[in-house]
């Protein structure tokens, strides 16, 4: 039924095809500009059979074709052994100096592969998976040398493409630009302005006093923790993005679990369930969700009223699910030994890096005798006698800092400052809502609040917009940053084209909503979600 068909996966050498494709929306066929438009949708393949690429690389012939693909996957091998095999190393500078080592000659070899014989496809394949690699298993620096990580490892792959003239400074520019109809630098913007927010509304110590009366009403009621702890993810994930959600609720969730002796792995279950399904509702939940509504010309109401009834259905599925698999495993009491575990996370969720000393954050130590007043006498006895003082001032309960008094009341209240942070998030919130009526976009609505809050939090107390831009997870950017253009990469080299022509059989059916729908969840676990 489609004319000119792709043959092999080796014989793209651009991306996704000239010419406005009358595709609509499905499948990015409505930018067909050059060579990254990304994936083409039917109608062009069957319009004229001018879409895939005239000019690839020159036919190298199969065995130098294997050669390439052989030194590629032995490379991404090695860098893997490297990786897991160095995680028992106790001196993380030597770890570091390893990946990096081999991380060089995985793009040294991959550069010499790619001279001689050049399949920009497998080179992109090959530093997409480093990337991926890197992010799961990061390599922490130390002492003011970075590290191998979320947010260098992809822009260090980034720079190698074009370094090597896969990439384009074109291509470069059209990652982030994109398209009249979709651009991606939306995401970063709407980020930058999220974050700030976020960062703010945790480093106030709202989230802290909020988790802290979690326990102290659930705390005797590991079901009711459950459930609440659901509860609170997916209601903030509504209005905030759920990498933030999760990045600050994770630490909080192990560190309250073996206060009180509770398996962790269910709860954070049962906040990563939520924070990620309910965050389909509302175009705030997801940066990635202000992409998909400018790509459908939704508005903020628009996009929740196609996505809410599907959202909300899927987190109640998600909630059921979570009952079936973890009915035998949240009432079984851990081993109170492990509660040492926590400390180096408690720091993180204070804001100090690995290797910094204890956090002194009075928020801490308000959470911990909270969540030993909730918890079995047994081990509330062991808080007070068997560890000892010395465990209580690691922790910061007998430390003030500014930054624990600024957060919340030793008796856990809320403070102004908190309940301002919030404030500004449900009206930035509000205010998307209303862009029927103001014609803002969400993301410039995002970007403005976050200045706007910078600015009047600088008049207030300058120290606490410090603190918050110190704690701010820049990496983040970076990272965001580094995968739209691997993205793109992806697109230029044809991986996109090829990963489309899978569907096309299925594109005039339904069954292609469920196919593509599994194959998306499929690669969303084993890569990153921007990709997609």
């Amino acid at each position: 039924d489609y004319p000119n068909p792709p043959k092999s996966f080796f014989q793209y050498g651009g991306g996704g095809g000239g010419g406005k494709g009358g595709g609509g929306k499905s499948g990015g066929g409505k930018g067909g500009g050059g060579k990254g438009a990304g994936l083409v949708a039917p109608s062009q393949l069957s319009g004229g059979g001018d879409v895939l690429p005239d000019a690839g690389p020159p036919d190298a012939g199969l065995p130098a074709l294997l050669l390439h693909a052989a030194v590629s996957l032995v490379s991404c091998c090695a860098l893997l052994v490297v990786l897991l095999g160095g995680a028992a190393t106790d001196d993380p500078m030597a770890r570091l100096r390893r990946g990096l080592m081999t991380l060089v000659a995985v793009l040294a070899l991959e550069g010499i592969a790619h001279l001689a014989v050049p399949q920009p496809h497998i080179s992109v394949a090959v530093v997409v998976a480093a990337s991926v690699v890197l992010t799961i298993n990061p390599l922490p620096g130390r002492d003011g040398v970075p590290g191998l990580h979320m947010g260098t490892a992809p822009l260090l792959c980034v720079g190698w493409l074009w370094a090597v003239g896969i990439l384009s400074l074109a291509d470069l520019e059209r990652s982030l630009y994109g398209t009249p109809s979709l651009r991606p630098y939306h995401l970063v913007v709407m980020f930058l302005g999220s974050v700030y927010l976020c960062t703010a509304l945790e480093r106030s110590g709202f989230l802290h006093t909020a988790a802290t009366r979690v326990v102290s009403h659930f705390g005797r009621s590991p079901w009711g923790l459950f459930w609440a702890l659901g509860c609170f993810s997916a209601c903030l994930t509504v209005l905030i993005p759920d990498d933030i959600v999760t990045m600050t609720l994770t630490p909080i969730t192990i560190r309250m679990c073996q206060l009180l002796a509770l398996p962790e792995v269910p709860f954070l279950f049962s906040q990563f369930f939520a924070g990620n399904i309910w965050a389909v509702t509302l175009v705030t939940g997801n940066p990635t969700n202000v992409l998909l509504a400018e790509d459908l010309g939704d508005t903020f109401v628009s996009f929740a009223a196609r996505m809410g009834v599907p959202g909300v259905a899927a987190g109640l599925v998600s909630f059921a699910l979570m009952y079936i698999t973890n009915r035998t495993k949240v009432d079984v009491r851990a081993d109170p030994t492990g509660r040492e575990a926590g400390l180096e996370l408690a720091a993180l969720d204070a804001g100090d890096g690995p290797g910094e000393a204890a956090p002194s954050h009075s928020a801490l130590g308000r959470f911990e005798s909270v969540a030993a007043a909730s918890a079995p006498s047994s081990l509330a006895g062991q808080d007070s006698e068997g560890d000892g003082d010395g465990e209580r001032s690691s922790l910061g309960s007998r430390h003030h800092s500014p930054e624990g008094e600024r957060g919340s009341a030793r008796d856990g209240t809320f403070t102004r400052t908190g309940v301002f942070c919030l404030v500004r998030v449900l009206t930035a919130t509000l205010i998307c809502a209303l862009e029927s009526v103001h014609g803002l976009p969400v993301y410039l609505v995002v970007l403005i609040m976050g200045a706007c809050s910078i600015v009047v939090d600088g008049l207030i107390d300058a120290a606490f917009v410090a603190d918050t831009l110190r704690h701010m997870p820049w990496e983040l950017f970076s990272f965001v940053t580094g995968f739209l253009v691997l993205a793109e990469a992806m697109s230029v080299t044809g991986i996109s084209l090829a990963l489309a022509s899978v569907f096309l059989p299925l594109a005039h059916t339904k069954s292609v909503a469920y196919v593509s729908g599994f194959a998306t969840v499929l690669v969303c676990n084993l890569n990153e979600s921007l990709i997609d």
